[in-house]
């Protein structure tokens, strides 16, 4: 079959074709693949790889146009999810600078993550002597964000990076800002909460590729959206994202059930803000997704006094964790 991968000397962009037979392929992951190309087809080809044990994280590449840990990678199945084709696509992570061929620069999410500051200050009731310690039951709250190995699977398929990264942090700096914030044995969780929602907590797009692709099975966007709790719960309310969260528990709870989308941009940017956007509410309109008599209420839907009452119920339970 034939394997063409991205490269990158430095000064441009080009793909190199490699011819493999089925028997150099079989009975390889795709960091085995890329070895054999590079110690008999190509010595120049430039990629990172360490541990071969799915720990370090190094090795993560993109095939056909999706993040894979190459070292966790078996051919037999990944060429099955592709419906065994004739040729495959090996390229860098995206959203990631490129340095060489599959090699890319980590040193941007590395100052992201001190940002978030990963590492606890941990309560004063602790010392040497007596111990840093939790509860099983403690540690288990926070032990799959521990799994994170760093390989970048996550924000290769990030579509808010995508986009715009210049207000974005990577994903799995998120998942350990929550790790950190939710430890028992952190003093202050806020010193991880407040520069996450500084750089860019409330621009998750939740399209899920985090959590799909990630090789541990960890998901970011459940981490982003329990730092947001987080957040509400310590005060840090101020801006657009944590007003849209509130026009939406309004709706639910004191409305009707319903999203109103007459009073979201509202409730969410506030008259000067919603200014700029009444092309968008005449076209929604025009296309029958909002209802301008919406702004004199709705009908509840069936069953909102039951919903409400398990809203409630689940937030005096949480209160007393």
């Amino acid at each position: 079959m034939k394997i063409i991968i991205d490269r990158f000397n430095g000064k441009e962009k080009y793909q190199k074709e490699y011819t493999l037979t089925s028997e150099e392929i079989a009975g390889k992951t795709l960091l085995s693949v890329l070895l054999l190309i590079k110690q008999t087809k190509d010595i120049t080809l430039n990629f990172t790889a360490s541990c071969r044990s799915a720990i370090c994280g190094a090795c993560a590449v993109r095939v056909n146009g999706h993040s894979y840990l190459a070292c966790d990678t078996k051919m037999e199945e990944l060429l099955k999810e592709y419906d065994n084709p004739d040729t495959i696509r090996i390229s860098p992570l995206g959203n990631f600078r490129v340095i060489s061929d599959l090699i890319v620069d980590w040193e941007p999410s590395i100052e992201n993550l001190r940002k978030i500051r990963p590492t606890i200050v941990p309560k004063s009731e602790f010392s040497p002597e007596k111990g840093c310690k939790q509860t099983q039951a403690e540690f288990d709250r926070i032990s799959k964000q521990w799994d994170c190995i760093l390989c970048g699977s996550c924000a290769s398929e990030c579509n808010k990076l995508a986009a715009d990264s210049s207000d974005y942090m990577q994903p799995f700096v998120f998942t350990h800002a929550w790790r950190a914030a939710d430890d028992s044995r952190s003093n202050d969780p806020v010193i991880h909460v407040k520069p996450s929602v500084a750089n860019g907590l409330w621009m998750c797009v939740h399209c899920q590729e985090c959590a799909d692709r990630c090789p541990k099975g960890i998901s970011a966007a459940d981490d982003i959206a329990s730092l947001r709790v987080m957040a509400q719960r310590k005060g840090l309310k101020d801006g657009t994202g944590p007003a849209h969260a509130e026009a939406f528990y309004t709706d639910l709870v004191d409305g009707s059930g319903r999203l109103n989308e007459i009073y979201l941009a509202l409730r969410s940017e506030g008259v000067i803000g919603s200014v700029g956007k009444t092309d968008i509410a005449f076209n929604l309109m025009l296309a029958g997704k909002m209802n301008p008599l919406h702004i004199f209420g709705e009908e509840e839907i069936e069953g909102h006094e039951d919903l409400v009452k398990m809203i409630k119920a689940a937030q005096a339970a949480a209160s007393k964790e």
